[in-house]
């Protein structure tokens, strides 16, 4: 059996030989998308610490599951605390050093097991500093809203500027299906248009693989593409929170998030639109503002880059596969999801420094790279183009 044709619980856990020449593994036991989702990460919980459990949340996040998964440790006999995150300023919580150093201060230091509820932020910070501590964590999600679930590593907010610093497999996954379809929509469609991006992502990878002659395993790619299609027949059903459509979200984040796990790197799951999002995102962590969540920019990034690609297709070195732009602003749409910069509150001048500077947010080889190495004369161009049609 191929890695594409497995099903996500078969992937966990699994050390594969792979066509592609090199093995691949997950360090993850259980995934776990249910109605007893929850219940059973208590379980999982008791029976995988000797000591104390400290659990994570934000207080939003507390009172729609946290709070209830307490109770449910307190029903397995395991001793307990939990340390709930508050936002600073008027400003959401951040995975930034002053919402980890206070974390770190405030939790006893005779954890052995983390338990992280929420979604990106707070899985993050909870990876970093199980990690550091040495312990194990797992993960409740309260919506599909992000690829990092089953990540390795941390998006982090540093001396204001974003990084991806090294962490560790969450040793679970559990998505509780009732929270994940009461998601906020917002958080909804964040997921979605993360998804969506892969099929740029995976363009990208193989433009390296035939321009760079970057390694490359079809296996991976076809798992993501798989699971990429699957969820993009869901756009219409998900503005119904439809529960088929809901846990397709879910499963494509985890898949993708293992995909690139079972990579040993990003490359499966992103591109230049990645690029360019990020480039957003530092800005508004310079400024102290508050920015789109990830996916949603994922979405509108995806068309952009489509649209670059569209531009510059005559000046490529190899062939490059297609991904029609017009049918990703189509699936957007009829999700709901934000396809313009302007939707995200991206300025003008910020949108051509995006395109002009995204490169040197990653040393990954994307469009932006090639074009800005290679032809810097047709970015500027390009860039120019890309203003004129967005704004």
């Amino acid at each position: 059996m191929k890695l594409y044709d497995m099903k996500i619980n078969e992937l966990a856990g699994i050390t594969y030989k792979c066509s592609c020449g090199k093995t691949h593994s997950v360090d993850i036991d259980i995934v776990d998308i249910s109605y007893n989702a929850m219940r059973n990460a208590a379980v999982y919980a008791a029976g995988n610490c000797d000591g104390l459990i400290t659990v994570i949340c934000d207080e939003n996040t507390y009172k729609v599951a946290g709070k209830a998964f307490i109770d449910m440790l307190n029903d397995e006999g395991v001793q307990n605390m939990a340390h709930i995150i508050s936002g600073r300023n008027g400003l959401n919580v951040a995975p930034n050093d002053a919402c980890i150093g206070e974390t770190i201060a405030r939790i006893n230091p005779e954890t052995k097991f983390f338990v992280a509820v929420g979604s990106g932020v707070i899985n993050d910070i909870t990876r970093q500093i199980s990690y550091k501590m040495g312990a194990g964590y797992i993960v409740i999600a309260t919506a599909p809203s992000m690829d990092g679930y089953a990540s390795v590593t941390s998006s982090l907010i540093l001396n204001n500027v974003k990084e991806s610093i090294q962490g560790q497999y969450p040793r679970a996954i559990f998505g509780p299906i009732d929270l994940l379809i009461n998601a906020p929509y917002n958080m909804l469609t964040a997921g979605f248009g993360d998804v969506i991006g892969k099929y740029n992502a995976l363009r990208e990878w193989q433009f390296g693989r035939d321009y760079k002659n970057e390694h490359y395993c079809p296996e991976i790619a076809q798992l993501v593409e798989n699971v990429v299609d699957k969820c993009k027949k869901s756009a219409e059903a998900l503005r119904l929170r439809d529960e088929g459509a809901v846990i397709n979200i879910m499963e494509a984040l985890v898949l993708a998030g293992m995909a690139m796990g079972l990579y040993q790197n990003t490359r499966p799951a992103s591109g230049a639109e990645h690029h360019i999002v990020h480039y957003w995102d530092v800005d508004c962590i310079r400024r102290g503002e508050e920015h789109e969540l990830h996916g949603n920019s994922v979405g509108i990034g995806t068309v952009v880059i489509c649209r670059l690609f569209d531009l510059i297709r005559d000046e490529l070195p190899v062939p490059v596969k297609n991904v029609d732009g017009g049918v990703i602003i189509d699936i957007l749409k009829k999700a709901g999801c934000m396809t313009t910069p302007q939707e995200a509150g991206i300025s003008r001048e910020l949108f051509k420094e995006s395109i002009l500077k995204g490169h040197t947010m990653s040393s990954k080889f994307t469009i932006l790279t090639y074009l800005s190495k290679e032809k810097p004369v047709v970015l500027e161009k390009v860039a120019e183009k890309l203003c004129n049609e967005f704004y």
